[in-house]
């Protein structure tokens, strides 16, 4: 505020004060907003180290034929692929971010040569891609939330550290200001009305 010029007028005194009218009403809302945003970002990451958890189970109920895969002539990904990871825009505590939907998968088809466990391992490793594309999402979720939540906070620093104190300080100034011009002007009448009176009575 040292560095703010401020014009002592009773318009700007009243310009101060809807500035801080409106900063004071729009603080606890942005504070709502980042109560919200640090909930919806824990909530999220809880979620992602669910699906990790269920990565890391799937991966030790198949360890007993992963093995089996490790020796044997058939390759997995030339059964399987990822055509497209399908998303939608979604709003997420007011930030539009992408929702996982699913995996688009392109697989090929089993003949009768090919060993019995290739279709459960065709069927798990859709699974885990699955597990794996939401979390991508997810995580992307939280960097654009993360985002937002660096924009509210700025926000709030703004609106408690600068417009407000700042507005209460310009209002208390000019105030101060109007008050001594107001008594100087009423002094200075009186003066001039006691300098007529005593000319009059001459």
């Amino acid at each position: 505020m040292a560095n703010l010029k401020i014009r002592y007028t009773k318009t700007e005194r009243a310009r101060q004060k809807k500035i801080l009218k409106v900063s004071e009403r729009m603080l606890p809302l942005f504070e709502a907003m980042e109560k919200s945003l640090m909930a919806t970002i824990n909530s999220i990451a809880e979620r992602i180290e669910e699906i990790r958890d269920e990565i890391e189970k799937n991966s030790k109920a198949a360890e007993p034929w992963i093995a089996v895969m490790s020796d044997s002539w058939v390759n997995i990904d030339h059964f399987i692929s990822v055509n497209e990871i399908i998303t939608k825009p979604i709003d997420v505590a007011g930030v539009r971010v992408q929702q996982f939907e699913k995996v688009d998968f392109n697989v090929m088809p089993v003949d009768g040569a090919t060993p019995l466990w290739v279709d459960d391992a065709i069927e798990l490793m859709q699974e885990q891609l699955q597990l794996r594309a939401e979390i991508k999402c997810l995580e992307e979720q939280i960097d654009l939330l993360e985002e937002e939540l660096l924009d509210v906070r700025a926000r709030i620093k703004l609106f408690e550290n600068r417009r407000i104190p700042n507005a209460k300080i310009a209002i208390r100034k000019i105030g101060q200001k109007l008050q001594d011009d107001e008594r100087l002007t009423i002094a200075t009448a009186k003066v001039v009305k006691t300098s007529r009176q005593k000319e009059e009575s001459v």
